[in-house]
């Protein structure tokens, strides 16, 4: 009994983090960050964003943004009033659905200046991942930046919280 359980604890580590080390972590423009002048576009070419991946973006606090926005306002470097402005200067965004993604600063004259970022996400590779599948009603990718500001424009609730799931174990793997 004790091997049997000593086996299924070992499959599920392995399982938790052959799919951690799955997903990658994408700085937006490496040492140059998100700035101005910078060929994104360029920058995706070679690059395969899936779910699970992160976006972090590094720039000045407070002197830059990120905006998540749709495509047309891409074209126009336009941002809609309700959109959050990240300001941290090193937000990282959980890539939580596929698809199609547009992010612009919004301080004058910088997404006209090429400072706009568009990528394509893949669904999941073959495997299991502990992604959940995108659901039926629109949804926002999750936002954890390093330093969440007293004034954040998401819900506390989004910034991850610590797990239950070692204790869970300790508890299922030492009954008797």
């Amino acid at each position: 009994m004790a091997l049997s359980r000593a086996l299924f604890l070992f499959a599920f580590i392995a399982t938790i983090f052959s799919t951690m080390a799955v997903a990658k972590d994408f700085v937006v423009g490496d040492e140059k960050g998100w700035t101005t002048l910078f060929d994104y576009q360029t920058w995706t070419a070679n690059k395969v964003f899936r779910l699970g991946d992160t976006l972090t973006f590094n720039y000045v606090g407070g002197k830059d943004n990120v905006v998540r926005v749709n495509g047309s306002d891409f074209k126009s470097c336009s941002v809609p009033l309700t959109a959050p402005v990240l300001t941290s200067g090193q937000d990282k965004i959980i890539i939580t659905t596929y698809g199609r993604r547009w992010y612009i600063s919004s301080v004058t004259d910088h997404c006209e200046n090429g400072q706009k970022l568009f990528i394509t996400v893949q669904p999941k590779q073959d495997g299991w991942s502990p992604v959940p599948s995108p659901s039926p009603s629109p949804s926002l990718d999750l936002v954890t930046p390093e330093a969440p500001p007293s004034n954040a424009p998401w819900p506390a609730s989004s910034v991850p919280r610590r797990s239950l799931l070692p204790k869970k174990l300790f508890q299922i793997f030492n009954r008797d």
